[in-house]
C-alpha cells in the first residue's frame, strides 16, 4: 500500500482526534486511522463545517482498510461539499485506488474548477500523466509552433 500525505495543513480548528488520525494515516496505520477519523466524524454535528472533511477523511481510510463499498462515503461527502479540495482529493484516491483513472480525472478537474491551487489535486492530476489541451488543436503536439506557443502558455501559468 502506498505512502498517503494529507495536504490538509490548516489543522488548528480540527479536533484532536482528526489530527491523529491524518498522523496514522501518513503512518500507512490505516486501521488506527480509521477509529480516530470515525470519533472525529462522530464529534460534531451534520451541520458543522468541517463534518464532511471528517466523513471524507474516514471514507478514504475505510477504502484503504478494505472496505470497497466505503468509496459510496467519499461520493456522498462530495456531493455535500463539491468545493472543498481536501474532499474532492480524498473522493479522486478513492476513486485511483479502485483503478477507476476515469472517474478520478473527473472529480480532480471538478475540484480544481472550485480549489485551482489546491497542491493534492494538482500533484495527483500529475501523476496520473494528464496533459493540457494542445494550444492549438488542429496541430499535432511535435509541431513547432504548438510547442513554443505551449511552453510560452505553460510559462505565463507559473
Amino acid at each position: 500500500m502506498a505512502y498517503i500525505k494529507a495536504v490538509y495543513s490548516d489543522l488548528n480548528q480540527c479536533c484532536d482526534e482528526f489530527v491523529r488520525g491524518v498522523e496514522l494515516l501518513e503512518q500507512c496505520s490505516i486501521n488506527d486511522s480509521v477509529q480516530y477519523f470515525r470519533r472525529a466524524r462522530d464529534s460534531v454535528f451534520e451541520s458543522h463545517q468541517l463534518h464532511t472533511k471528517y466523513t471524507s477523511y474516514y471514507g478514504l481510510s475505510l477504502l484503504l482498510n478494505g472496505n470497497e463499498s466505503a468509496v459510496d462515503i467519499c461520493r456522498k461527502a462530495m456531493l455535500q461539499t463539491p468545493a472543498d479540495g481536501d474532499v474532492c482529493l480524498n473522493l479522486a484516491r478513492a476513486e485511483v485506488f479502485l483503478s477507476n483513472r476515469y472517474a478520478a480525472l473527473k472529480v480532480i478537474e471538478k475540484g480544481l474548477c472550485f480549489s485551482s491551487e489546491h497542491v493534492g489535486l494538482k500533484t495527483l492530476k500529475v501523476s496520473l500523466g494528464v496533459r493540457n489541451r494542445k494550444p492549438l488543436p488542429f496541430l499535432s503536439r511535435a509541431n513547432p509552433v504548438s510547442t513554443a506557443l505551449g511552453k510560452r502558455m505553460r510559462k505565463k501559468h507559473r
